[in-house]
């Protein structure tokens, strides 16, 4: 079951005035343990009380997790010297995300 099927399910039971920690209960009971919890019924029906019925993710602020491997590579190549922390505030993100894009192109460095 995907996030989106969960989320109709929670919508369903928010029109019906069901409560979130008995959605989640539900759900788990039904689809298996661990599907949802409690917190996450109560984020959704919190979001819908206002009339916001929409089942998308919202915009996150904060920093992107993407990185361009190419211009991260290059970055790298031209200063070796440079730390995890520079390299994510020149590509706006952050070094943990730096250092597992690094790994992922064969790069390593220490922090």
């Amino acid at each position: 079951m995907d996030k989106r099927q969960i989320r109709t399910i929670f919508l369903f039971q928010f029109k019906l005035g069901r409560s979130a920690a008995g959605t989640a209960r539900d759900i788990n009971d039904a689809f298996g343990p661990g599907m949802t919890n409690q917190r996450t019924a109560q984020w959704w029906f919190k979001k819908f009380r206002p009339g916001d019925e929409s089942l998308e993710d919202d915009e996150r602020s904060g920093r992107p997790s993407a990185v361009d491997k190419e211009e991260l590579r290059t970055s790298v190549e031209e200063n070796p010297r440079t730390t995890l922390m520079d390299i994510g505030s020149r590509l706006n993100v952050s070094s943990s995300t730096v250092d597992t894009h690094m790994q992922e192109i064969g790069k390593s460095k220490e922090a």
